[in-house]
């Protein structure tokens, strides 16, 4: 049996979830999970945003569908604007 990850902290995850897109790493953190479920995910929200379209992988998902993935709702910061 593998050892359970960290989970992380709300104020982590608001950090992690300002970037527009996520990479592996930001799949285990905010999920949580080790590299192969984290891989897993990926390919599944990779599949659903490029679909059939002939589009370089990046290796890189949209933020917003990892946080849906998860069911993390993160509030906008608008710290300093006015």
């Amino acid at each position: 049996m593998g050892k359970k990850r960290k989970s992380i902290t709300k104020e982590e995850i608001d950090v992690i979830a300002q970037y527009q897109w996520a990479n592996i790493t930001d799949i285990m953190n905010i999920g949580a999970i080790g590299r192969n479920k984290a891989r897993d995910v990926f390919n599944i929200i990779s599949d659903m945003f490029y679909g059939e379209k002939d589009k370089v992988h990046n290796g890189l998902v949209p933020m917003d569908m990892v946080l849906d993935y998860f069911n993390i709702s993160v509030k906008e910061n608008t710290y300093g604007r006015l």
